[in-house]
């Protein structure tokens, strides 16, 4: 008979090796042992009594969660020693639209996300899966396996496997609701609400479970708190912005006849009319989300039923609609040149005069209605629009059928078939049209444009805010949609038992076990826009256009799992096992087939009953996913606090003198009438080429992992292990950091001469910017040339103590404390032979991204009495410095800090029917480090800090109640 329950916290402790990290409830005593019984462990398909994983795993349980009362997976599991913040709330400019993690720092799309063993359809092109689709109601604990796992689990299990367990066999009703906001400002309210019923069938011989649950959670913007107000440089602290501003900034290249003096940007005087110098930048910060809002709908039904002994039905069925929404500062022409006529009537007359002595236009066209065309480089602030707004619309759908039973002879199998869609609808409003701005701009008269289709408005740039009319407005406006949407199917069969009391070694007289698993795996995705966002620069102020789409590959997987018991009940060898293991894939896409294997080698020895040791060694594989294989190359965004060739680093004078920068600034697309006043880039941030690569083949890692379980002393747990993950082959591209170093810096280029890097250099052929639709930006192509390594050591302490102990009373109750640290020891990344060698850990950059912590760790206690609970977690990240160690921008956000949150909670079990809780997370109200907003990556580095990965929102309580019958 096969049976599928929660492993008691001794069997996880001794044959998976986990301690239960930050551990706020322990269920039971840690001797008190069940009859042991045919269990699934994550990190292996064997099915057997007494299996055990030699791979390190962790885990969460739902009791823990509920401590903090998330209203999604992605916010408790970031905290986790082991992970890294990834696309979250956090997220403004960058997000996809979903919630994401991380293992390891690795990637996200190298970490496997599992319900019940089983994969998760991803929500994007790039494979990965939208935690938001996670039901986070019926969760029952969460598993987290370090290393490799591609033997078990298949592609993608590079850095480590998430699995999330959920409640098998509810009965009754359990009506939870939540509902928080910050203590000091009251704002950023979030409201959960889950209603869970359950029954048993037939004389207990099935189960059917139905969830449904809503959620809407309020945004917080950056105007809202003082220290994300205002954008502050990171090279000198003051307010900064982007030169896409309100009165606009212009630029014109130098005419025959015409003069140096417009060189570089000038901004409008509404008062004069004239172009002076400096231009002011705008102040984008205040309408952008420093946490983005979520209303999410879910249902989960789930149910089994066993038909015999040899035949159990199972049924998973999952939907979720989620939407999440992105703000940016107003659109804006955004540097883009437009063919302005000189006598444009809304052209103050002073600017006119200027720009015709810039262009060499004689003084009888310098007139208003003259045509004489002017290649203009507008940087205007369309104010008037408003905020430009992202709309995400995220439907998944999920259901999957499986059959599992008893074979014969101990040998049972487990057989499943699923179906997962997810679809994203994307709108975007306010953002602009970059055709019609350039055809209203294209007028001679206040009343009509030279080109009157489609009912042109003349388009005013050339005054302060307010000058672009209601109508001038409406005419430029254009929203935008796309679609995208992916299909996963899964066809699994695996097959269990022992060979039998022949096959067996004298010294352990136990069975050698086995899984047999075959797998096939197809993906199909694609994305569909509207004309508009397929054109480079036509929706104004997006980063990339989004070329319609479309790819599937097929994966066709076979594995084998032994677990050998070699030695048993011996003179210090309590037990000695071997672990083996093979897959092997064939990976296709429509022209390409590849074959590749991944294996497993490990093994366990406990000397004493107390005391286990584990090792691993994996080859694991990653196959390239849709959007690696077949994105288009487009034109997108990164970060750039300064332009090597900006302002006073290079002059006039040298800029025909070989071997100075001067002169590889001019070579590589500074027009020389602007080498010596090139601006900073916008907002810092600037354009970058990048796209899929369909000749990717599979990423291949190696993992090894070595460690020990000890039990000193009842209720009291220890666990230490190293890891270490090398890929070679990896999917990458190198950073804009590693093209433009490999250009202009004499470390890298000696002789400051045209070079390959150089070459991948494509600046504004107006006025040589990185900015601007005439830029392609740093090209970043993809391939299978680059490296990634990470190492560390994991601890994890579990105890529960009786207060008692302590010389108290017994009605005191009890004490559990617990303690995971992850300590990081090396985290490298070379994208390609010819980048540099990154070393990332500690350090914070454009390149290196958010922080990368050397160490993280969770402290957990709580105190259990009567019917009443409470408890803290001190959660503690260390000190970070900038790349390459704190030179290249002000000192005082060259540096972060080690912070120290401290987290509470507080329960009463009112009677057996009610549950009251009330948490408070960061109750220091502890601010975030400020460092500018041009110190790291666009994703990650917003409102002056990093709000993924520190508290920006401030002390937040959360009250909760569950009522269950």
């Amino acid at each position: 008979m096969i049976q599928e329950k929660v492993l008691s916290r001794s069997m996880r402790l001794m044959f998976s090796g986990s301690v239960l990290v930050g551990m706020a409830v322990v269920a039971q005593p840690l001797y008190a042992q069940e009859k042991m019984e045919v269990v699934q462990v994550t990190g292996t398909r064997i099915t057997t009594p007494g299996t055990v994983s030699n791979s390190p795993i962790s885990s969460i349980t739902a009791e823990e969660i509920k401590t903090s009362q998330p209203i999604a997976v992605e916010e408790f599991f970031k905290g986790l020693p082991a992970a890294v913040p990834a696309i979250g709330p956090g997220t403004n400019n960058g997000t996809g639209g979903g919630a994401t993690i991380d293992l390891r720092g690795l990637g996200t799309n190298r970490t496997l996300v599992l319900i019940n063993g089983r994969r998760l359809v991803p929500f994007n092109l790039g494979g990965t899966v939208d935690t938001n689709s996670i039901p986070i109601a019926l969760l029952s604990r969460v598993d987290l396996v370090t290393g490799g796992a591609s033997v078990v689990y298949g592609a993608d299990a590079v850095s480590g496997v998430v699995n999330f367990n959920l409640k098998r066999n509810f009965t009754g009703v359990d009506l939870t609701t939540s509902y928080g906001a910050t203590m000091d400002e009251r704002d950023t309210k979030r409201r959960r609400t889950d209603l869970t019923i359950g029954a048993n069938l037939a004389d207990n011989r099935g189960n059917v479970v139905l969830s449904v649950g809503k959620t809407v959670a309020d945004p917080l913007t950056q105007g809202e708190r003082p220290f994300g107000v205002t954008s502050l440089s990171s090279t000198n602290g003051a307010p900064s912005g982007s030169g896409t501003t309100v009165p606009s900034a212009f630029s014109t290249s130098k005419g025959t006849g015409g003069t140096d003096t417009l060189a570089g940007a000038w901004q409008i005087n509404p008062t004069t009319g004239a172009l002076i110098q400096p231009v002011e930048a705008f102040n984008f910060n205040p309408v952008n989300y420093y946490v983005t809002g979520l209303e999410r709908t879910q249902a989960t039904a789930l149910g089994n039923f066993k038909i015999n002994n040899h035949a159990e039905a199972y049924a998973e069925l999952f939907y979720t609609n989620s939407k999440v929404a992105s703000t940016l500062a107003s659109t804006g022409t955004f540097g883009n040149t437009f063919n302005v006529p000189i006598g444009n009537p809304y052209i103050p007359a002073a600017a006119r005069q200027q720009l015709c002595e810039r262009r060499g236009i004689p003084a009888a066209s310098c007139v208003e209605g003259n045509a004489t065309m002017v290649p203009l480089l507008v940087n205007r602030r369309i104010t008037e629009l408003g905020p430009r707004f992202n709309d995400f619309d995220n439907k998944t759908l999920q259901f999957t059928l499986g059959l599992k039973g008893e074979i014969a002879y101990d040998w049972t199998y487990d057989a499943y078939w699923s179906r997962g869609n997810a679809d994203q609808v994307q709108v975007r409003r306010n953002w602009g049209s970059l055709a019609k701005v350039g055809q209203a701009l294209n007028a001679l008269n206040r009343t009509t444009c030279v080109n009157t289709a489609n009912g042109c408005v003349p388009l005013n740039v050339f005054g302060a805010e307010g000058s672009i009319t209601p109508a001038q407005a409406g005419f430029i406006n254009q929203s935008a949609l796309l679609l995208q949407s992916v299909q996963q199917d899964v066809a699994a069969v695996s097959v269990s038992g022992d060979l039998g009391e022949k096959l067996v070694s004298p010294f352990a007289g136990t069975p050698i076990n086995m899984a047999l698993t075959m797998e096939q795996r197809k993906v199909a995705a694609n994305t569909k826009s509207d004309g508009a966002s397929q054109i480079q620069g036509e929706v104004l102020g997006t980063g990339a256009p989004t070329p319609d789409r479309t790819g599937q590959f097929n994966l066709k997987e076979y594995a084998v799992e032994m677990a050998v018991p070699l030695v048993a009940d011996k003179p210090f060898i309590k037990a000695l096992n071997l672990e083996l293991g093979y897959r092997q894939t064939e990976f296709s896409t429509a022209g390409n087939s590849r074959d590749y294997g991944s294996w497993k080698v490990g093994g366990e020895w406990a000397p004493i009953q107390s005391l286990r040791l584990r090792g691993m060694v994996q080859k694991a594989t990653r196959a390239p996913n849709v959007n690696e294989l077949f994105a288009p190359v487009v034109t997108g965004l990164s970060n750039l606090a300064i332009d090597p060739c900006q302002g006073n680093r290079v002059s006039q004078g040298a800029a025909t003198t070989a071997g100075t920068l001067s002169n590889l600034c001019r070579l590589t697309g500074v027009p020389q009438g602007e080498i010596g006043s090139l601006p900073a880039p916008s907002a810092g941030q600037i354009n970058n080429q990048s796209g899929g690569n369909p000749a990717l083949g599979p990423e291949e890692a190696k993992t090894k992992t070595i460690g020990f379980v000890w039990e000193p002393m009842p209720k009291l747990a220890l666990t230490v292990d190293y890891y270490k993950i090398d890929i070679e082959k990896a999917v990458s591209s190198p950073t804009t950091t590693d093209v433009l170093d490999g250009c202009y810096s004499t470390a890298f280029n000696p002789s400051l001469t045209l070079n390959a890097a150089c070459g991948l250099i494509g600046r504004n052929t107006i006025n040589g910017t990185f900015n601007g639709n005439e830029s392609k930006g740093v090209q970043t192509a993809s391939s299978n040339l680059g490296t990634q390594n990470t190492s560390g050591i994991d601890v994890n302490i579990a105890y529960r103590m009786n207060t008692t102990a302590l010389g108290m009373d017994p009605k005191w109750g009890s004490l559990d404390l617990s303690m995971g640290i992850n300590q990081v020891q090396s985290y490298k990344f070379r994208p390609t032979p010819a980048s540099v060698d990154r070393d990332c850990l500690g350090y914070y950059s454009v390149a290196c991204g958010a922080p990368n912590y050397k160490r993280k760790f969770n402290q957990r206690t709580n105190w259990n009495v009567g019917a009443f609970s409470l408890g803290y977690n001190w959660r503690y990240v260390s000190a970070v410095t900038e790349e390459p160690g704190g030179t290249n921008f002000l000192p005082a956000y060259s540096a972060i800090d080690a912070y120290h949150y401290v987290d509470m909670s507080g329960a009463w079990k009112v009677n057996k029917n009610l549950r009251v809780t009330v948490s408070i997370n960061n109750l220091a109200n502890k601010k975030p480090p400020i460092v500018g907003g041009t110190i790291g990556s666009t994703g990650t580095n917003s409102g002056n800090t990093f709000p993924q990965n520190y508290d920006v929102v401030g002390r937040y309580i959360t009250f909760g109640a569950s009522l269950t019958f």
